[in-house]
């Protein structure tokens, strides 16, 4: 029997001007391995022939089906299986083309030769939730709900949605695999955590699997969704997201172009071009944003709130006061507190004030400035206000607050100080 190139016996019934034999194993079951299907379509559509042999489940994709599939003399692989570590363990002692997607394990990352990495960016999909959900202008805090078990992708989805909330000065509070009491999930600890969120809430779930069981819990402790909880999942699946009540907004991440970006790359592998270090790890973005009843419309007062407050977040620190916002975005001063308490649960004056201070604090913990140099770069022409107001709301001076931190940042290079804790623990 001859040998592939690859090192593997191959079947010489297989004739060369035959069309290329490409195995495809990709989970079937939602919405995401059906699109990455149709974008491998839409390459072969150009006019490229492939002979496709296709896996759906775990139990068809296993280390003997790779052993027998290099024997037939197929020509590359499009993995998307997850948990198939003993068929990765294979093709990664190999060097058939192979293109890997959002699945790791055997060994296949270590792999160098004929192989290349496509996945969803998670990052984009926690921008984007952010953004999503703050422009609604609408929620008091913020949520994350990840998934039962540590993915990466879980993972990187939350650290985005915080970090990109903390940007425009919110926090979020987490639910993921810490709150578990082993492999079942207790539903009784996802309602108390759900109850504990202080409303309205912002809510984005892993994935719509996820948003589904958030959607139940909150139905079963009455918690109102949209009015107290705004959900909004990924992946867009149609079954899951059109047939709840209320129906799920979802963010789409453009599964079919990973699809064709895998294709594409597979198709330079097998006609002998080497990839660039670059070109090997690839990441695909958002496809669209599905709005649905889960999460509120945008509203007028929502939109100017939103503009509020990026304002006051840019320009705190120049001394503006609340007449100084009124101006800015010409309403009366008594609808404008109106309306911004009404969404925020707190007036224009209280949030100027707390970045004011939050900034005093941050100076004095990471900088040698002195007291009277910290509030003059925080707004205050005279340092006496600011000293009493600082006392008054943390119940400590700053002299005193300064020698504190320095002590808890001595003592560990790691340590973070205590009114940081709960944000950090988000990222």
């Amino acid at each position: 029997m001859k040998k592939s190139p690859y090192g593997r016996p191959v079947n010489s019934s297989v004739r060369s001007h035959s069309p290329r034999r490409v195995v495809v194993a990709l989970r079937m079951a939602g919405i995401a391995g059906q699109d990455k299907l149709n974008g491998i379509f839409d390459h072969l559509s150009s006019g490229h022939r492939w002979q496709l042999v296709i896996y759906r489940t775990r139990q068809e994709f296993t280390a003997e089906t790779v052993r027998r599939e290099i024997s037939l003399g197929t020509h590359g692989f499009i993995v998307g299986i997850p948990d198939a570590e003993d068929a990765l363990a294979e093709l990664a002692s190999v060097e058939v083309p192979t293109v890997v997607m959002n699945v790791s394990g055997g060994g296949i990352e270590k792999r160098k030769k004929n192989i290349a990495h496509v996945k969803s960016d998670s990052s984009a999909v926690g921008r984007e939730a952010a953004h999503t959900l703050m422009r609604q202008g609408i929620y008091k805090s913020y949520a994350y709900a990840g998934y039962r078990t540590d993915s990466d992708w879980s993972r990187e989805r939350g650290e985005s949605f915080a970090k990109n909330l903390a940007k425009e000065g919110h926090d979020c509070e987490v639910f993921d695999i810490g709150h578990f009491g082993g492999k079942v999930e207790d539903k009784a600890v996802l309602a108390v955590w759900l109850k504990s969120l202080r409303k309205p809430c912002g809510l984005l779930a892993a994935c719509d699997d996820r948003s589904f069981e958030i959607l139940d819990v909150c139905r079963e402790v009455e918690i109102k969704v949209p009015a107290e909880i705004g959900i909004i999942g990924v992946n867009n699946d149609p079954i899951l997201c059109e047939n709840t009540e209320p129906r799920l907004s979802s963010i789409q991440p453009d599964f079919v172009g990973e699809g064709r970006l895998a294709a594409e790359l597979l198709e330079r592998i097998m006609s002998g071009h080497d990839l660039f270090s670059r070109e090997r790890f690839r990441k695909v973005g958002v496809r669209t944003i599905v709005h649905r009843e889960s999460t509120t419309s945008y509203s007028k007062t929502g939109r100017l709130v939103q503009k509020i407050l990026a304002y006051i977040n840019t320009e705190a620190l120049t001394g503006i006061g609340v007449e100084d916002v009124a101006a800015r975005f010409k309403v009366s001063r008594s609808l404008l507190e109106l309306r911004f308490r009404e969404l925020q649960d707190e007036s224009v004056y209280e949030a100027i004030l707390r970045i004011r201070l939050e900034e005093v604090k941050r100076r004095l913990r990471q900088t040698n400035e002195t007291i009277s140099e910290i509030t003059a770069a925080c707004g205050w022409k005279n340092p006496t206000p600011p000293k009493a107001l600082f006392k008054k709301r943390f119940g400590i001076s700053m002299r005193e607050y300064r020698k504190q931190s320095h002590i808890i940042i001595r003592s560990s290079g790691d340590a973070v100080p205590p009114e940081f804790a709960g944000f950090c623990k988000c990222l």
